[in-house]
């Protein structure tokens, strides 16, 4: 009962955060949203102090400063936060977490609870995982396609919960080995 609530929370909290960064790229980028240009009622659009329109002083749009950036673990997969858990599509489409010590050697997935969902939002795929060695492999395989919202969540036991959520980007990275998912070029 308790892992259909936590990701049914996943689901409705979680998948549509990840369609708001259009909406802050779009801010981002002269979008203005909510600022109302048609009352001009106590603005004076002549004086732009305290009032931003297109400088964007501390926002780098090279650089993706203050944007989240995988971190790529040993096997080219991405690193889930702080978990020291490795996220990693194989050839077959399926997932395999790998849980590392702070040396990155494998260590055992046993006590380990994942949960992820992925896929395409109006159909997700709720993955199950079983153990494989020293590595969680999902029963399930990612859908046909691409860019999908994807939430992980982990559970290592005693209280410590990770979640992550990013878009699952599987195309190559024209600048390195790892898939767009876990490439760290920041291009």
């Amino acid at each position: 009962m308790k892992i259909k609530y936590t990701v049914t929370t996943l689901l409705a909290i979680g998948l549509p955060l990840l369609s708001s960064c259009n909406d802050k790229n779009a801010e981002a980028k002269g979008g203005h949203k909510g600022h109302d240009h048609t009352s001009h009622e106590g603005h004076d659009h002549g004086s732009h102090d305290g009032h931003d329109h297109g400088d964007h002083e501390g926002h780098d749009h090279g650089s993706h400063e203050g944007h989240d950036h995988a971190v790529a673990g040993p096997n080219n997969g991405r690193m889930i936060k702080e978990s020291q858990a490795e996220f990693l599509v194989t050839d077959s489409r399926n997932v395999q977490i790998t849980f590392f010590n702070e040396s990155y050697e494998a260590q055992s997935p046993e006590g380990k609870t994942v949960l992820v969902l992925t896929g395409d939002r109006s159909n997700p795929v709720e993955m199950t995982f079983k153990v494989n060695g020293n590595h969680l492999v999902s029963e399930q395989t990612i859908p046909e396609g691409n860019n999908f919202p994807t939430a992980v969540e982990i559970d290592l036991g005693g209280g410590k919960k990770f979640e992550d959520k990013f878009t699952l980007n599987l195309s190559d990275c024209p600048t390195c080995d790892n898939k767009e998912y876990a490439c760290e070029c920041h291009h």
